[in-house]
């Protein structure tokens, strides 16, 4: 009786000969290549379609996370490294904030690896075209990256594809997507480093080629943000140190021989990241930042605001828990690997998976574990956490690599029991454990949905006015006047500055939480709570740094920006903005506290 021909699939390999014509006809199906490219156009249909469909819609707006300074930094760093590239500039200091003095930004996140790539993007379409371009592009390909490694781990592209989402689609790639970290969104070097790893353990690339990838995917870690590339360091160490505790005699060597390779590749990426790290050891870093640790409830109920509507979840997530933002990982992916190690109770990669899980949940909680928001007790090891770098660090961002261990696991655990064609029929035993393992992976994808809806943030409008967008401060400011820009968009001085292509120099600006707390300077800044002191310190500031204008935006004014006219300085309104021209404040005069009073609370009809 002649054999059924085998339905050909993604995962077929090898038939046997009688079998090879039809494989051969679907044998392109099987190219990772090709799965990668099939995985990211399905993660870029998905998430274009739904979540990110209102930032897609409106690329031209200045709008994702409107509330905070950070979207607007990153519009103006992107803008920036092809300007300063372009004009011959030292592009890790900058004369165009903070003026009259500059800044450096060693150690500021600039993203310079997005900002190059970006760079044709941002010259022809705009920075705020291409910050938007690059916000809904980066959660797709940490997605398509994290599958490559599965993809290379388990050779099968559907347990991947889950595997690749659980990363790329984490709380953690979520809640940097709403916030615009650019440096934090772009998640995808550390699982091309794991794909990097695996290629060569299956023999795929030799020992030179993994020392030159690698180190170029350090490198561009580090330009990228340096706080990560410290975190994958770390975890490579004791991802080393672990796998020489549970490998065999002769994985041990394999071990041995792999951290030399990363070595030399670290090595390279020294070589490489040799300018930045010069101008970062010669400038003074920030302040270290408050205390950021993971609260252990986090690991199994959702995200604020991430509930669908469900009341009991909202409540659970409030109070009277602590949920930590980014690290809402669910019950589903901690019983994936909970499942993992105990029907893979002799497979040293499970606990390799498991081991390594449990060290960087170890490292996100810190000092001392806090359960639903409550302090329980200080671990043992506490005095590492008070090393110099190590309490400068956000450990709750160390999750990220945690979803990275999750995404494998869950693909391995899928994989396992994805069926071949070509196989015989399993025995209904088979069927039961394909049946439970995929009702398991089917609840992952339900609770990544549920984490992905709601919580995103956008502006209602434009937030570039027509006196920037229509190029009308030509007929306003001089070429490199300096200039401050007072908004309650965070940030809109460096959007603004961005947008009109660095023709004006920006008194203020927002860089980073441990250099400043405010996008003005400190003498206009204080001006909210403003005495004849005060008011007499921002006359100073105006004529020592040699501020020209005074930029407010008309729309969203503060009410203390009334005090400028007061002051003696008359405005007028172009385009959205009022234009306060200094003359070096001239006709600036003392004011009164009564003055100050009715000027900031003016009386209603």
């Amino acid at each position: 009786m002649a054999q059924p021909t085998p339905r050909p699939g993604l995962d077929d390999t090898d038939h046997g000969t009688s079998q090879q014509v039809p494989a051969a006809r679907w044998r392109w199906l099987s190219s990772p290549a090709l799965q990668g490219l099939l995985a990211l156009a399905v993660y870029a249909a998905v998430w274009l379609t739904t979540v990110a469909r209102p930032l897609v819609s409106h690329l031209s707006w200045a709008q994702l996370g409107p509330n905070g300074p950070d979207p607007n930094f990153y519009v103006w760093s992107l803008r920036w490294w092809p300007y300063a590239l372009g004009h011959h500039l030292n592009p890790l200091y900058t004369s165009m904030i903070a003026a009259p003095a500059g800044h450096s930004l060693a150690w500021v996140t600039t993203v310079p690896p997005l900002g190059l790539l970006a760079a044709p993007l941002t010259l022809t379409a705009g920075p705020v075209v291409a910050f938007n371009v690059l916000n809904v592009l980066a959660l797709p390909l940490s997605g398509c990256a994290a599958f490559l490694a599965c993809r290379r781990l388990t050779g099968s592209f559907w347990p991947s594809l889950i595997g690749g989402a659980v990363y790329g689609f984490s709380d953690y790639e979520l809640r940097q997507f709403d916030t615009s970290h650019l440096n934090l969104s772009y998640a995808l070097l550390p699982p091309i480093l794991v794909y990097l790893v695996l290629a060569w353990r299956d023999g795929a690339i030799r020992d030179y080629v993994l020392v030159i990838l690698a180190g170029l995917v350090v490198a561009a870690q580090l330009y990228l943000y340096l706080e990560t590339f410290a975190y994958v360091t770390a975890i490579l160490v004791l991802s080393l140190l672990l796998g020489l505790a549970v490998a065999d005699r002769d994985g041990r060597r394999r071990v041995l021989h792999l951290a030399r390779l990363l070595g030399l590749g670290y090595l390279v990426a020294l070589a490489l990241a040799a300018p930045y790290l010069a101008a970062a050891l010669g400038s003074v870093p920030p302040r270290p930042p408050p205390a950021n640790l993971m609260d252990l409830t986090s690991l199994w109920l959702p995200a604020p605001g991430r509930n669908l509507g469900i009341s009991w979840l909202a409540s659970a997530a409030t109070g009277p828990h602590r949920v930590t933002g980014n690290c809402s990982v669910g019950i589903p992916l901690l019983a994936i690997l909970i499942m993992l190690a105990t029907t893979h109770r002799r497979s040293r990669l499970a606990w390799f998976l498991t081991g390594m899980f449990v060290v960087i949940i170890v490292g996100a909680l810190g000092p001392v574990v806090h359960v639903g928001g409550t302090p329980e007790f200080t671990v043992p090891w506490h005095g590492v956490f008070s090393l110099p770098f190590v309490r400068n660090a956000f450990l709750d961002r160390l999750i990220v690599f945690a979803y990275l261990v999750l995404a494998l696991a869950t693909a391995l655990l899928l994989a396992d029991v994805t069926p071949r064609w070509h196989r015989t029929p399993r025995p209904i035993s088979g069927v039961w454990s394909l049946a439970w393992r995929w009702s398991l992976g089917a609840l992952v994808v339900a609770f990544g949905v549920l984490n992905s809806f709601g919580g995103l943030v956008l502006a209602s409008q434009p937030e570039v006015p027509a006196f920037i967008a229509n190029g009308d401060y030509h007929r306003f400011l001089t070429p490199g006047e300096t200039v401050m820009v007072v908004s309650t968009v965070g940030n809109a001085g460096m959007l603004w500055q961005a947008q009109s292509g660095f023709d004006w120099r920006l008194a203020g600006g927002f860089i980073n939480e441990g250099f400043n707390h405010s996008d003005l300077p400190v003498q206009a800044h204080e001006l909210s709570h403003a005495g004849p002191t005060r008011v007499d310190q921002f006359e100073k500031l105006v004529r020592d740094d040699r501020i020209g204008a005074i930029l407010v935006d008309a729309a969203r004014s503060p009410t203390w920006a009334r005090i400028f006219g007061i002051l003696g300085l008359t405005g007028h309104q172009e385009g959205g903005v009022i234009v306060y021209p200094t003359h070096d404040c001239r006709t600036c005069h003392g004011v009164t506290t009564a003055q100050i009073y009715a000027s900031t609370h003016p009386r209603t009809a």
